[in-house]
């Protein structure tokens, strides 16, 4: 195909980047949608132009159309997982023609030296620099050209070439994280990138670290009247304890095949994940891929359970959460259903494992869906989606409760064990009443779930269980029970909510010591604290002493508040102000890190957060506080303004003159600018 062809489309004119890589997507795309001739992409793409990046190999196309295409797909569905897979099959394509032509074998550092060489073959809008190279260890930077910009999904998409380096040569503890990224975030919700990535960076840093290895790669021997016809083999060659060397012959078509058959049964966990391939047999390559699974399953997990809940109009939650295995099939939440109503729920799925948490994963989402004032309609709506989308093949027991601000209570009961209601007033325990069958299993289910009424009174404790909790047993056969249960609940009269839930755990590891545990156990409870009106009064003299400037006072009252209820957010965000206006900054940092461990995005802890490490001349803490902050919500002008003279503190006029600029143009009249513009002036006189 020529440029000079007036027919082709005028995007043709400027090609930037192969079109191997949207190539791939598009296909994936279509393949998912089961599209069998259309154009999906009509709006913006001809349909000559479609049918030639999808069948011409050696097309290019500007960084703008793929940059549309992109954006088109990422609007309709998570595409990560496809861009991840997509960099390691073009690895393991691509890398074939790195390799000499002779009989002659590389190590893994030749291979990654010639990184750079075959990224050039992809893309004109990018280039790598490999800042370190040694036999366990490997350092990216990635640079982008004039005008192009850094996008999410080259982050992605390197991701997988580089496990597919790793796949190929069969790396042990091979682990590929971003480092830097001048991104301020990665929208997408593929997790496994790395932790405490530095985002906002200067530059784009990939690190990839492995045990050394002693496999080298060659091609397969191929005479040269023969080289048209050839296949993509790899031979593999590993030096043994023997001194001699076990060679083994890989075809790129069949791994990547296998590759993409792994990727798509391991879709159900949500994300990407990484297939860690052996080529010795079918069923180590299934062991590392579980491994792998299990793993991601268990970090997706515990970003859908919380660790704990926090106080809500005086109500303390506590819980305990012990998985038989990695994932558990037990699931709790709760659910902030308006400000005068708080739902709480646990669940307990059918069976173990990764099937389970899958479910536990949908019942989240399921939850957060239905949200209404009745649990009873709650469990209508779940059973009828469950029995759609699981057809029978599993099920859930669950309690969904519902509280006022008056501290009534109202629950449903699915197939799950009964409440218990330690009474402050007789400290006596009893079971609740209620019941219902299993969520997903029946049809007729929905006509037998019904809400139940109790109140919480002052002293009053609830909880819920799972279980696993009470059909465990010791060494002699003997089950837990409910009546043991119930006696050790009335031994905690008189404890708060956390230690009564520690107290009846140790109970329960005493009787079953000496066994393995059978099933996911959880505890869930809660209390109504009878001291909240001494609460309430302090918070609002707090607040009257705020308002008045006097922040001592006003400290001193929301700490004694604290006491009571440690972990009521409203009173904690106030006191790290307090403490702020206050000028205890260590202090009041030690507060705000508390809050963020609910994983709340609130801009505003960030915001106070980044301003109260400017105060103790921590700037770089400062800046990456600033811009999460930022990054949460643009429109709050105090944010811009922190973030430009945290760049003076670091003498960075660039940065400073940039987040300047920025605050001018969203806030013209904001009165402070002028004092930054001096500020920037006798920075840049320096």
């Amino acid at each position: 195909m020529s440029t000079e062809n007036s027919n082709l489309p005028t995007w043709f004119n400027r090609p930037e980047i192969s079109a191997k890589r949207v190539s791939g997507i598009m296909q994936y795309f279509i393949r998912e949608r089961k599209i069998d001739s259309e154009n999906p992409f009509s709006e913006f793409l001809d349909d000559e132009s479609f049918s030639g990046i999808l069948n011409d190999k050696n097309l290019w196309i500007p960084q703008e159309l793929e940059d549309k295409i992109f954006s088109f797909l990422a609007s309709l569905e998570d595409i990560a997982p496809a861009i991840y897979q997509l960099g390691k099959e073009t690895f393991l394509s691509q890398s074939y023609e790195l390799l000499p032509t002779n009989e002659s074998s590389l190590q893994i550092q030749e291979i990654i030296s010639r990184f750079p060489v075959l990224l050039s073959k992809l893309t004109r809008t990018v280039y790598l620099d490999i800042l370190e190279l040694s036999e366990s260890k490997a350092l990216f930077q990635f640079y982008f050209r004039e005008p192009f910009k850094e996008r999410w999904y080259d982050v992605i998409f390197f991701k997988g070439m580089l496990d597919g380096l790793a796949l190929l040569f069969e790396l042990q503890n091979a682990n590929t994280h971003l480092r830097e990224t001048r991104l301020l975030g990665i929208h997408t919700d593929h997790k496994d990138l790395g932790e405490n990535i530095l985002f906002g960076a200067d530059r784009n840093i990939y690190e990839m670290q492995w045990t050394p290895t002693k496999t080298k790669l060659s091609r397969t021997f191929i005479n040269q009247e023969e080289l048209s016809k050839a296949q993509k083999s790899f031979v593999i060659s590993r030096e043994t304890e023997s001194d001699s060397k076990d060679l083994s012959v890989i075809n790129v078509a069949s791994v990547i095949t296998k590759s993409r058959e792994l990727a798509l049964e391991n879709r159900d966990l949500e994300a990407a994940v990484e297939i860690l391939k052996s080529f010795k047999t079918e069923l180590e390559i299934k062991q590392k891929s579980i491994a792998k699974d299990l793993k991601l399953a268990k970090n997706i997990q515990k970003g859908i359970i919380p660790q704990t809940i926090p106080d809500w109009k005086g109500i303390q939650f506590w819980n305990h959460f012990s998985p038989m295995q990695e994932v558990s099939g037990d699931y709790y939440d709760y659910f902030q259903l308006d400000d005068d109503k708080i739902g709480i729920a646990i669940c307990d799925v059918s069976g173990h494992g990764v099937p389970a948490a899958f479910i536990t994963a949908l019942s989240k989402m399921l939850f957060n869906m239905y949200r209404n004032p009745s649990p009873s309609n709650i469990f209508k709506n779940i059973n009828r989606d469950l029995l759609e989308l699981l057809m029978q093949q599993g099920y859930t027991t669950c309690i969904y409760a519902v509280i006022d601000r008056y501290y009534n209570i109202t629950y449903s009961i699915a197939g799950h064990p009964r409440p218990i209601l330690l009474s402050g007033r007789t400290a006596k325990a009893s079971l609740l009443q209620g019941e219902g069958t299993f969520l997903g299993m029946f049809p007729e289910a929905s006509d037998h779930y019904e809400d139940n009424y109790v109140v919480l009174e002052p002293g009053d404790k609830i909880f819920f269980y799972t279980d696993g909790l009470t059909e465990a047993e010791n060494d002699q056969a003997e089950a837990f029970g409910d009546e043991r249960l119930l006696e050790i609940i009335e031994k905690t009269a008189g404890m708060n909510i956390q230690k009564s839930i520690e107290y009846i755990t140790q109970k329960h590891n005493e009787f079953c010591m000496g066994t393995d545990q059978m099933d996911d156990i959880t505890i869930l409870g809660f209390s109504l604290n009878s001291e909240f009106p001494k609460f309430e009064s302090l918070v609002q003299s707090a607040k009257i002493e705020y308002k008045k400037k006097n922040f001592v006072r006003s400290s001193q009252l929301l700490k004694d508040a604290h006491d009571i209820l440690p972990r009521d957010l409203n009173a904690i965000l106030l006191l790290c102000k307090s403490l702020a206006r206050e000028k205890k900054y260590k202090e009041a940092i030690l507060f705000l890190e508390e809050y963020s461990s609910y994983k709340l995005h609130n801009y505003e802890t960030h915001n106070i957060l980044g301003y109260c490490y400017f105060m103790i001349q921590e700037f770089d803490k400062a800046e990456i506080e600033l811009k999460k902050s930022l990054y949460m919500n643009d429109a709050h002008p105090s944010i811009h303004y922190n973030l430009a003279r945290t760049y003076f503190k670091k003498e960075d006029p660039t940065k400073m003159s940039i987040a300047i600029e920025r605050l001018r143009k969203f806030f013209p009249k904001f009165l402070r600018l002028k004092e930054l513009d001096s500020l920037l002036k006798s920075l840049n006189s320096k």
